[in-house]
């Protein structure tokens, strides 16, 4: 993994990263905003919280309120041919339901971003599968690095969770992948899972955008985790990607420390099992920083 970082890091490098300027996104250009989603008890739940007019989106995050069988399934950047921009999360209720009203929070970073950042969404939809784990890898132009991640399961009717990782463990990654992995009995059907990968060219490569990635450890037993993660000083947070790693257990939270329209330089994240864990699980954590 760490020789594949080097190759991934020297690749842009030898693709012609523009010389040192002033930065990408000077701190406090992006914007972290939130919807609290009403409570009731429809399901599966879908918003879309949308940028300004002349803004990009460049990640966002979610929340869900409704106890251990509200599942993540989509959390979508969207850069529509017209239109403003959004960040679109869908949440379902697995095969044990889920008693009375409940809701989701949805987070979006919105920024005016310069045209030489070059944005863009890479986006890659895998064929119907019944597997039990299935990923969808989007890797970014050349010379670009990832600013967030996203991805989406459709058909799996809350059984199957979503998560994200970056393709690195270093500061930078040019890829990333969305994990679907059913839940602790499986899912008998066939369903399909969306990666995406927001990137952008930086003005200085190791500097402007930067990534951290922290794994959490939980023993047998222990049926939640949590993590908060800060950017580097000086750096304002862009996106997030995070995963859990045993069958049962899947992400509640991505949420930035600050929201309603302010810079956010830090990250929460949650994870939780909808049965109690027989084995130790993990959390894979990461957040994404610009300046």
């Amino acid at each position: 993994m760490w020789a594949a970082a080097g190759l991934a890091v020297a690749a842009v490098v030898a693709a012609g990263a523009v010389p040192a300027q002033a930065a990408t996104l000077p701190f406090g250009t992006v914007r972290s905003i939130v919807q609290q989603v009403p409570f009731s008890t429809a399901n599966p739940k879908t918003f879309a919280l949308p940028c300004n007019a002349g803004e990009r989106v460049l990640g966002g995050g979610a929340f869900t309120v409704g106890g251990v069988h509200a599942v993540i399934t989509e959390m979508q950047p969207i850069h529509p041919a017209t239109g403003p921009d959004s960040f679109q999360v869908t949440a379902a209720a697995d095969q044990f339901g889920i008693a009375g009203t409940w809701s989701m929070q949805v987070f979006a970073f919105c920024a005016v971003v310069p045209a030489s950042v070059q944005l863009e969404i890479r986006t890659l939809t895998n064929p119907p599968t019944s597997a039990t784990v299935d990923q969808a890898v989007t890797r970014c132009s050349p010379g670009k690095v990832v600013m967030s991640t996203g991805g989406r399961i459709d058909n799996g009717n809350g059984q199957v969770d979503l998560g994200t990782v970056p393709t690195s463990s270093g500061i930078l990654a040019t890829g990333s992948s969305a994990i679907a992995k059913e839940d602790a009995d499986g899912f008998a059907g066939f369903y399909t899972v969306t990666g995406y990968s927001v990137c952008g060219r930086p003005n200085l490569l190791a500097s402007d955008f930067q990534m951290r990635r922290v794994q959490v450890a939980a023993a047998a037993g222990v049926s939640s985790l949590s993590n908060l993660t800060f950017c580097p000083s000086g750096t304002q947070l862009t996106g997030f990607a995070g995963y859990t790693d045993l069958f049962g257990t899947h992400l509640q939270r991505l949420t930035p420390n600050l929201a309603g329209g302010r810079t956010a330089f830090g990250g929460t994240f949650g994870a939780q099992s909808s049965v109690t864990p027989t084995f130790a699980w993990n959390m894979d954590t990461t957040i994404f920083c610009a300046q």
